[in-house]
């Protein structure tokens, strides 16, 4: 059933991909002529192959290939014509430093920027009003209420351009009014031609005798998709309602001996870059120390404990971006426009540049890139009474970044850690090699933009 939500991104992927290669198509015939772009088309060609490739990569790091975020609205406007920007950019950047492709694009680059914005923002539009809403719709019938249920009905209904669509709720108990049919398991199969569902989403804690299992069985020559509600839940959401699974769950779906290979190269990937970061650590710690220095005095650097795999208390590095004796002994969150942080702290903090010195405990083995953000033992010991399941975060090595660094905003409470802690678990339980590529590229977004904090 996802298969459809993955065929709506590659749409989104070729078609800008094909509207690209028009626009420089279009570029060279207003400039030249038709005969001109026959004879030269090849001296383009692959230099603007390389450069689209990195506009795509752009798009994809400002979340224009996240159905959620495709909507006709200011915020999605507003960001495609950002990438735009920034397209620009990055194009006379390579042009300027690549000059042996024998082509100095000045007139041609905005030019092409400009009809390929126009290209796109037409594609685009039409994509999320039609395209999106009314092409591959996935219509489910949920076997089973909770309060993911109504989660996920809501989320279709917000964000029709996902391609959901409730079909009805199969329940034998009166509902609140969240999805216009609700059924009994012999209504609804009596009505199964007429509701036409795609997929039947069972819940988990669902327990069905033998007669209303055996019809639900024959509904599969009917053309029907069986899903578990949490997988439902997980693929849309990008997190997992921790507080409706139970150990038995976590034991069928946490295969870490099925993550060795991956375990190894991410802990080579680890190291490789550990050494180059430290090198451009090395670079900018004379200038860094220095200002801070300046502006507050010393200490230089922030240590503080924190727990890592398998529990084990390690000591984190940063650069100091608070005032002296900000925490008096007391251990507390940091809060949005928190007083404490110095002038010079929150450039350090939007730019990310006060984890650097983290690179050390990569290098140490504490610490990996991607993964849960390490906590301090006294909130880890309170997340875990509040939050059973919080120490499955230290199955594996905390990060620099993760999953929900870039899916949630900051964490400044308990009860939102444990919101948070949601993607965190997601991350232990799907962590791939892709999902780490996205989570590099959504994070060099953030710094880019200054939003760290």
């Amino acid at each position: 059933m996802f298969i459809l939500a993955k065929i709506k991104q590659l749409s989104l992927l070729f078609g800008d991909l094909f509207l690209l290669f028009a626009s420089l198509y279009f570029t060279l015939y207003i400039r030249y002529s038709q005969i001109y772009v026959i004879d030269h088309w090849q001296e383009y060609l692959y230099p603007y192959a390389i450069i689209y490739f990195l506009w795509v990569i752009i798009f994809y790091s400002q979340n224009l290939y996240n159905l959620t975020f495709s909507k006709n609205n200011l915020r999605f406007f507003k960001t495609l014509l950002e990438s735009f920007v920034i397209n620009i950019l990055i194009t006379a950047f390579f042009f300027y430093f690549t000059p042996f492709f024998g082509i100095a694009p000045k007139t041609n680059l905005f030019l092409n920027a400009a009809i390929a914005l126009v290209l796109i923002l037409s594609w685009r539009g039409i994509y999320n009003l039609f395209i999106a809403k009314y092409i591959f719709k996935n219509r489910i019938a949920f076997l089973g209420y909770s309060k993911e249920v109504e989660e996920l009905i809501s989320c279709f209904k917000n964000d029709p351009q996902l391609g959901y669509e409730c079909a009805c709720i199969i329940t034998e108990e009166p509902l609140p009014d969240v999805c216009e049919k609700q059924l009994n398991i012999a209504q609804f199969i009596e009505d199964f031609k007429n509701i036409r569902p795609n997929t039947i989403a069972i819940h988990h804690k669902k327990n069905l005798d033998f007669e209303s299992t055996d019809k639900l069985y024959q509904l599969i020559f009917s053309n029907a998709d069986f899903i578990n509600l949490l997988k439902l839940y997980d693929e849309v959401t990008g997190k997992l309602p921790l507080e409706t699974l139970s150990q038995g769950w976590f034991l069928d779906n946490l295969q870490e001996s099925e993550k060795k290979i991956y375990n190894r190269l991410k802990l080579f990937v680890d190291y490789a870059l550990a050494i180059f970061f430290f090198v451009f650590f090395l670079a900018i710690f004379i200038p860094v120390s220095t200002i801070i220095f300046l502006t507050s005095g010393s200490p230089v650097f922030y240590t503080q404990e924190r727990v890592g795999k398998s529990g084990k208390i390690f000591k984190i590095r940063k650069f100091r971006t608070m005032v002296k004796d900000a925490e008096n002994g007391q251990a507390q969150f940091a809060a949005a426009n928190d007083s404490r942080i110095t002038g010079f702290g929150k450039l350090l903090r939007r730019t990310r540049l006060d984890e650097l010195p983290q690179v050390l405990n990569i290098l140490y083995g504490d610490m990996s890139f991607i993964g849960p953000r390490p906590e301090r033992p006294e909130f880890a010991a309170e997340l875990t009474v509040k939050a059973p399941f919080y120490p499955l975060r230290h199955l594996i090595k905390p990060g620099l970044t993760g999953w929900a660094q870039i899916n949630y905003s900051y964490a400044g409470t308990i009860e939102e850690n444990i919101k948070k802690l949601q993607y965190d678990i997601y991350y232990v339980k799907n962590r791939s090699l892709l999902l780490d590529i996205t989570i590099v590229i959504k994070t060099l977004n953030i710094v880019l933009r200054f939003r760290g904090r």
